[in-house]
């Protein structure tokens, strides 16, 4: 009799474990938060036209594995004890024809005016990163500004398909505003999934230029990967982006490992004036896809940039390290190194003919 109910248990245990297993598989398959991924005549194209394109994936210049080593331990403030506040951004309401300001909103998200053109990269206006909206990483600094309070947008860029970059109700909300979308090679098909029109999107392969507005967009590489669905990782492309428009260079590293690139782009596209740098969320576990603090550092000078922000903290936790870890340590690096480093707040809208006086340690506020 006890085996019997045993029995039973087990067997109910299994369905149960069986059913989550198909609902999760349905979800990932089947939710427009994960979105569409690209369809076989699209993947022959990206065989054809992309040399790191095969195996039915993107791969790295380099190949490498995406798990390392043994991580860090837990620290016990990943976050913040309050929420950090933002700042109400001061946009320009004309861009001027040789302005340049930089105004972050978190994590990886900022916008550009760029000369005449408005730009806004990797926004995440919600609550939480994830393919849910209520739960999973939540954000704990305040957003700046709300989709409906955004101007209107000539470019939006995106680095990767990564939840922290690519948040299906931000694009939903900000589509209205936005001219372009500029992405690498497979994001397309999730944009137009999410009934962003083909003739709005452009996908660049990496060195690729897009001519928009007098701006050209270079899609730069990274060593990264992408994977909206765990099982169907690097059928996307990932990378950064070099800005330029005749009076001002920008460089926006996207995620990624360091190695060889940063001096790539300095030698076929120009040292920067600008340098946007990922700057958070590394681990010894993972240190092939993200840059510690002093790889960052030596990064900007491979670049030889003129100034560096560091983005990509601040706003998630998707690590183990403490949150100011980040800010600590490449402001260390950079003082050191005599790296030109600005480290404006969140919402805090910058010059770039004034950026030398953003420099206070506002994190400091903060447990």
């Amino acid at each position: 009799m006890v085996l019997k109910v045993f029995g039973r248990i087990v067997l109910i245990i299994v369905c149960i474990l069986v059913l989550i297993i198909v609902a999760v598989i349905l979800f990932l398959e089947l939710s427009p938060t994960v979105g569409k991924l690209p369809d076989e005549a699209e993947r022959k194209l990206f065989a054809e036209q992309a040399s790191n394109y095969y195996d039915d994936r993107f791969h790295n210049m380099n190949e490498i594995g995406v798990m390392t080593g043994e991580g860090y331990d837990r620290s016990s403030r990943r976050t913040p004890k309050t929420m950090i506040k933002a700042e109400k951004p001061e946009l320009l309401s004309q861009p001027e024809e040789n302005a340049l300001t930089f105004t972050w909103f978190g994590h990886s998200a900022f916008v550009l005016q760029m000369g005449e053109v408005n730009l806004l990269a990797d926004p995440v206006l919600s609550k939480y990163s994830s393919p849910v909206s209520f739960a999973g990483v939540k954000r704990f600094s305040e957003v700046p500004m709300s989709a409906e309070e955004m101007p209107e947008l000539d470019v939006l860029l995106l680095s990767h398909d990564h939840y922290d970059h690519l948040d299906y109700q931000s694009i939903r909300d900000l589509a209205p505003k936005v001219k372009r979308f500029v992405v690498p090679l497979g994001v397309d098909a999730i944009l137009r999934g999410w009934g962003i029109g083909e003739d709005r999107i452009c996908a660049l392969d990496w060195w690729e230029t897009a001519e928009l507005g007098g701006m050209e967009i270079t899609l730069t590489p990274s060593q990264h990967f992408t994977g909206r669905n765990p099982m169907k990782g690097n059928s996307t492309l990932w990378g950064g982006y070099y800005l330029s428009n005749g009076f001002h260079r920008v460089y926006y590293t996207g995620d990624g490992g360091y190695n060889q690139v940063f001096q790539e782009v300095r030698e076929k596209l120009g040292a920067p004036e600008l340098m946007i740098a990922e700057c958070g969320q590394y681990d010894p576990a993972w240190s092939n896809v993200h840059m510690f603090p002093e790889q960052t550092v030596q990064a900007g000078l491979d670049t030889q940039t003129q100034w560096m922000i560091p983005v990509h903290w601040g706003t998630f936790c998707i690590c183990n390290h403490a949150w100011d870890d980040s800010i600590l340590r490449v402001t260390a690096a950079a003082k050191e190194q005599e790296l030109s480093i600005a480290t404006p707040k969140i919402g805090e809208t910058v010059r770039f003919e004034e950026i030398a006086e953003y420099h206070e340690a506002w994190w400091e506020a903060y447990e």
